[in-house]
């Protein structure tokens, strides 16, 4: 899990939206980030379970993923997503190497 992460999660929660895209998420004031980073977390979320693809790239967020917010769900052992740390351009120590 990065720091976005975690503000797309909230983002859902604190919105109200049921439905976002990638592009929708980026363009809030709190996401500092490009809607293709964006999106590429999306996917990565999605793919442990936090948020559910449901077509033309938009997402809602699961049961697990309202969880993970509570502090009831445990990402490294329900999810096995890896943390993974980034700096201010969003990008990881892994996709700088």
């Amino acid at each position: 899990m990065v720091l976005l992460d975690d503000r797309i999660l909230e983002l859902f929660e604190e919105t109200g939206e049921e439905y976002m895209s990638p592009t929708e998420i980026a363009e809030n004031d709190v996401i500092p980030y490009t809607s293709q980073y964006v999106g590429e977390r999306c996917r990565k979320l999605a793919e442990h379970g936090l948020l559910q693809p449901v077509g033309n790239g938009v997402y809602t967020m699961t049961e697990e993923g309202r969880a993970y917010l509570r502090e009831e769900y445990n990402t490294a052992e329900n999810g096995g997503i890896e943390v993974e740390s980034e700096d201010a351009t969003g990008l990881s120590e892994e996709d700088e190497a």
